[in-house]
This record gives structure tokens, sequence and C-alpha cells, in this order.
């Protein structure tokens, strides 16, 4: 069975009739009504919210992932290479353990994603730093205040997410279907007719091809 992408289906073509053709340097879309791309129904700060929630719920998994396993970000040889005045962050970053260097990108994503929703602007990394104090353990914090940190990661995304409502929904399925976007044509067709309930032009195009 042919298998047909999603742009196959909203860039679907006819042939075109001789008696409809458009005049020389005129333009007309070849896209059947209604397998065109939907307009969003969501806002602006809706499609925002969503782009940023789904970036601090990846981030947020990286981060628990690491700590679940049995990494601490407070084990002594990271805190002594962070800390030390005496190391310029050039030479931090190559020094750190790969999972400390992990974590750290990481928690970082997270807290300007937070920040970036909030303010709509670049966030200066004076204060991404102060944020980050908010969300991730630092030298000097206990089992209970490591375990608050992270139901504020959790809290802060939960947040993030009901700003966006249902464009959150959409930007997990839009990016299940980048990671798999082909349709066999069974699904196509379905596709097809769902949208031909509100399209007559493509319910009879449909039902002329006896697809209907």
């Amino acid at each position: 069975m042919p298998v047909l992408t999603i742009e196959d289906l909203e860039n679907s073509t006819t042939t075109p009739d001789q008696s409809t053709m458009v005049p020389m340097g005129a333009t007309a879309s070849a896209v059947i009504a209604g397998t065109e791309k939907e307009k969003s129904i969501f806002t602006a700060q809706q499609e925002d919210s969503a782009k940023y929630a789904f970036r601090m719920m990846k981030q947020m998994e990286v981060i628990d992932d690491l700590m679940d396993a049995g990494f601490d970000p407070l084990n002594p040889y990271d805190q002594l290479i962070e800390l030390s005045p005496f190391i310029p962050d050039i030479a931090e970053n190559a020094l750190v353990s790969s999972k400390y260097g992990i974590l750290r990108d990481a928690a970082k994503d997270f807290t300007m994603a937070q920040l970036r929703d909030e303010s709509g602007a670049a966030i200066p990394v004076a204060e991404v730093e102060m944020a980050m104090e908010l969300y991730v353990p630092r030298f000097g914090d206990d089992l209970a205040r490591q375990q608050a940190k992270r139901e504020r990661r959790q809290n802060a995304f939960n947040a993030m997410k009901s700003s966006a409502g249902k464009a959150f929904d959409r930007t997990l399925r839009d990016t299940k279907k980048s990671a798999s976007p082909d349709l066999t044509s069974d699904e196509a067709l379905d596709v097809l007719k769902e949208r031909a309930k509100r399209n007559p032009e493509l319910r009879a195009k449909l039902k002329a091809a006896g697809l209907l």
C-alpha cells in the first residue's frame, strides 16, 4: 500500500479543467479546498506558552532522570570546580563532569523558557543564574530543599502548560508527527473524509472519485 506524507495530503492537486483555466498572468491555487493546512485556533500567547512549556517539560525530564539514576549534582568534585573563584568559565565547562554539564545546561534552558514567557525579551545571564537558584540544587541544599525545588519545577511547568491550554496538546501531536510524518493511504483518506464533512467541494470530489 502506498504511503502518503502530510505534505502530500495538504498539497493534493487535481488535473486542471480546460474550461476553467486561469488566463495567462493570473494566479490560482492548485490545492483542493478542504485539504489546505487549517489555521490555528489559538492565540499568540497560547502558542508561545505551549512552546515554552514543551521546552520546560523536556529539560525537566533530563534533570529528573539524571537525579533518579543516582547522580548527585552536589558531589564534591563538581561543586569544587563550580564554586572556585580561580577557575574561568571556559575552563569550568571543560572540567566539570559530563553529567553535571548536561544537568546544568538543562536547568539553564528550563529557567530561560520560564523567564522568557514572563518577560518576552532576552534574559540577562545574571537573572537566569538567580532564577536557577529556585529550581536546581545548590551547594548547601539538604534533601528536603532538593525535593522542594523538584516540586517547584513541576509547579512552574504546570502553570506554563495551563497558560497554553489545548495548544500544548497540539504541540505534542505535532512533535510526534514530525518524528513520524508519513500516513498510510487509509489514514490519509480518513483525514480527508473528516474534512469533507465541513467542505462541500471536497466532499463532491471524493464522491466523484468513488471514495465516499
